[in-house]
């Protein structure tokens, strides 16, 4: 069942300085007319370079930041044009898991007043029931409950990241989108925390967003994933399908920079050249053409086509790709 779909979403911000009195005003694309699906149950993972607009659309689904066009229907509803009622019920049933576990928490808190002040908002709970709840969301993540009287500063990044997922299943929520939730732990609290997603999505039927950079990571937990750059989706399709056979250019290049463990394999000899150009000043045509080592002429003047290969899509020139019988 889908519970959350996107269609030619559009987040859009003035620059900074620019057009003093509304006069010749420059707007930062962020998001350029993103489409996507997530079923209940399912972890979508969304990948690309920073400043790609990931983190700008993960929180413009949960109405974090003002959305310019589009729709964002979560069980049919359009979020994106709804009134204070929906809005609301949007609140109750998503959450959100923060990059920095410790910024993300309030150091004047305890963690179990943290955990309570969310049951407190959301009513989830009578209040004489609240204290128990809050011991059983620390088990929940893995916390022993007698953490619940410390603040955030006398606990690790993982424990921290821990009561982050804590707060967010507080609102007992059937999307939660997590914003490289893992990238400021070390690789084997990422485990961990991993690990933990995946127990609670199973037992729970969480759907999850993912956002990351990491794409080793995105291919153990996630079951589809969405590559993002300069604000639109050029590859999305199931993990195995876009890791083993990439479309696009650019999902091949991300694919070849993986770090390997394996001393034996060489590393890869053509690496992504160039920055991503200023959204302030996108190219013609395809925004990745400056970057890459198969454009056409055509590329800097039309448009990608769209194509679709069963639940696989990716926006190129390139009807037949040259990366699937490449070792990548």
């Amino acid at each position: 069942m889908t519970l959350l779909q996107v269609k030619d979403l559009e987040v859009r911000f003035a620059a900074a300085g620019s057009g003093m009195f509304g006069l010749n005003k420059q707007w930062v694309r962020a998001v350029n007319g993103v489409s996507l699906t997530l079923a209940a149950g399912q972890t979508l993972g969304l990948v690309g370079e920073s400043g790609s607009g990931k983190s700008t659309l993960g929180r413009a689904i949960l109405h974090l930041n003002p959305i310019s066009a589009g729709q964002v229907l979560f069980e049919g509803v359009d979020m994106a044009h709804g009134g204070p009622i929906d809005i609301a019920r949007l609140r109750h049933e998503t959450a959100m898991i923060f990059q920095d576990p410790y910024a993300a928490l309030n150091p004047r808190l305890s963690i179990g007043q943290t955990l309570a002040e969310v049951l407190q908002v959301q009513r989830k709970v009578a209040p004489q029931q609240i204290p128990q709840r809050v011991h059983e969301l620390l088990e929940l993540v893995g916390l022993r409950p007698e953490l619940a009287g410390r603040k955030p500063g006398s606990l690790s990044g993982g424990q921290c990241q821990r009561v982050g997922i804590a707060r967010a299943l507080a609102v007992e929520p059937r999307l939660i989108i997590a914003d490289e939730c893992v990238a400021a732990l070390d690789v084997s609290i990422q485990g961990q925390i991993i690990n933990l997603l995946l127990a609670l999505q199973a037992r729970m039927n969480l759907a999850i967003l993912f956002i990351a950079h990491d794409l080793a990571i995105v291919r153990r937990l996630c079951d589809r994933v969405a590559v993002m750059y300069l604000g639109k989706i050029v590859e999305e399709g199931p993990v195995e399908a876009v890791f083993t056979a990439p479309r696009h250019p650019y999902t091949a290049a991300l694919i070849q920079a993986i770090p390997e463990i394996d001393p034996h394999r060489p590393l890869s000899g053509e690496p992504l050249p160039g920055e991503p150009p200023s959204p302030l000043n996108l190219p013609t045509g395809c925004a990745f053409h400056p970057r890459c080592r198969h454009a056409r002429e055509t590329c800097s003047e039309q448009l990608p086509p769209t194509h679709f290969l069963q639940d696989h899509r990716y926006s190129c020139v390139l009807e037949q790709s040259p990366f699937i019988n490449k070792e990548l």
